[in-house]
């Protein structure tokens, strides 16, 4: 009976873990969608068709969030089942390493993007301003206070059309940015977070080891205290016969001794 219960358990873990694997390969699945409407977005010209693609984007972001944030719980909570497992405990390990990774590589597509959708948006702006230092440009591309300082003059250029395009533009990317910017933020806290789940495991483990080496050097005293309490008891006994023999043979000297006195008389 128990050891079908056994069996039972280790059916249910490894359920578990299919039940992570395809959660993994959804998130991944989710990234390369998302690598892929980033791309899109990027050599999209048309403004209604570019809403759409970051519309799915966002949706996308959103759901992945989710997934990652049941596969952490996932992991920490079978991480916690299978520490004295060395079988579960290695399948565990693996998936763990496997949604690490594909965080990492989450990371590169946000970040990646991030900085393709600011190269541009400042070329966008650089059409109009040309002569915009460096820092103006950097300024109407990151900060919301700058796109309003820069935006009548955008507005005022000889070239209205390409100025309002740039300008939406410059707009709409500064709000793509911030979205990546948070996302990626998240990411790096997830990943931190798995990484303390290792390390939290790793200092679990060390101190069973030390536990066990501790017990063990306890059990080993022990055993030697016990050895040596038999050798003195031993000791003791032999000790103890051999002053009954000496008593033995001093009441036997005394009675020779007696009945050659006696016999005398």
């Amino acid at each position: 009976m128990h050891s079908m219960n056994g069996q039972d358990d280790m059916t249910q873990f490894f359920y578990q873990i299919d039940d992570i694997k395809s959660a993994i390969s959804q998130f991944d699945n989710n990234v390369s969608r998302i690598e892929s409407l980033y791309n899109r977005s990027l050599n999209e010209i048309d403004t209604e068709i570019d809403q759409t693609n970051q519309k799915q984007i966002d949706a996308l972001v959103t759901d992945t969030s989710k997934l990652s944030g049941s596969l952490k719980s996932k992991i920490k909570g079978l991480e916690a089942k299978s520490r004295s497992d060395s079988t579960k405990r290695v399948q565990v390990d693996a998936v763990k390493k496997s949604f690490m990774d594909s965080i990492q590589r989450y990371q590169t597509v946000e970040a990646s993007y991030g900085l393709k959708y600011k190269q541009r948006a400042e070329r966008q702006y650089r059409i109009v301003r040309p002569e915009a230092t460096d820092d103006e440009v950097r300024e109407a591309i990151e900060d919301t206070s700058g796109q309003q300082i820069f935006s009548q003059a955008l507005l005022a250029s000889n070239r209205r059309g390409e100025a309002r395009s740039a300008l939406t533009e410059v707009q709409n990317r500064h709000r793509d940015i911030q979205k990546m910017e948070r996302t990626l933020g998240e990411l790096v806290q997830l990943f931190h977070d798995m990484e303390e789940l290792v390390e939290v495991q790793g200092q679990d483990v060390d101190a069973i080891d030390k536990t066990t080496k501790r017990v063990e050097a306890e059990v080993n005293k022990g055993v030697e205290e016990v050895r040596v309490a038999v050798k003195h008891a031993r000791s003791a006994r032999r000790k103890k016969w051999i002053c009954f023999g000496i008593v033995l043979i001093i009441l036997a000297i005394v009675a020779i001794v007696l009945g050659v006195v006696l016999g005398r008389k």
